[in-house]
């Protein structure tokens, strides 16, 4: 398994397999003031084998302050059930997506989204933004 998209954004959901994505590559939140919920949601797209596609696999994703301590945390499970329309062989795009969007953020500064998958040989990802206050004098 491969993690082939990674990206923060305002709103991502999954259809039919298909992963829809509404502005994407969030570095940057700005609040009126801290706490303040972090409004991101965490879209990603997992390439893997038809074998692997048809296990059950876990993707955990954190949300750690600058210091790597943990804020929230979420599991969820991916497994493809494959129809007749795959080449042997052909790699399996497999859509997620995480909703952070009500977690607080305690105070301006570094954060950044972990994404773990439980395969062996998968490469952990992490998506960093920074969260400031609004300044529109």
């Amino acid at each position: 398994m491969d993690i082939r998209v990674a990206t923060l954004c305002d709103f991502a959901q999954v259809r039919e397999g298909l992963l829809f994505v509404s502005s994407a590559g969030i570095t940057r939140v700005y609040r009126e003031a801290f706490p303040a919920p972090v409004g991101v949601m965490l879209a990603l797209v997992l390439e893997m084998s038809p074998v692997e596609a048809m296990e059950p696999h876990k993707i955990r994703v954190r949300v750690e302050d600058a210091d790597g301590q943990k804020l929230a945390e979420m599991t969820g499970e991916v497994q493809v059930k494959l129809g007749s329309g795959h080449d042997p062989g052909e790699l399996v795009n497999v859509p997620f997506v995480a909703d952070f969007r009500a977690m607080k953020l305690p105070t301006p500064g570094r954060y950044q989204v972990a994404i773990q998958p439980d395969t062996d040989g998968a490469n952990p990802v992490a998506l960093g933004f920074r969260a400031a206050v609004r300044n529109d004098s």
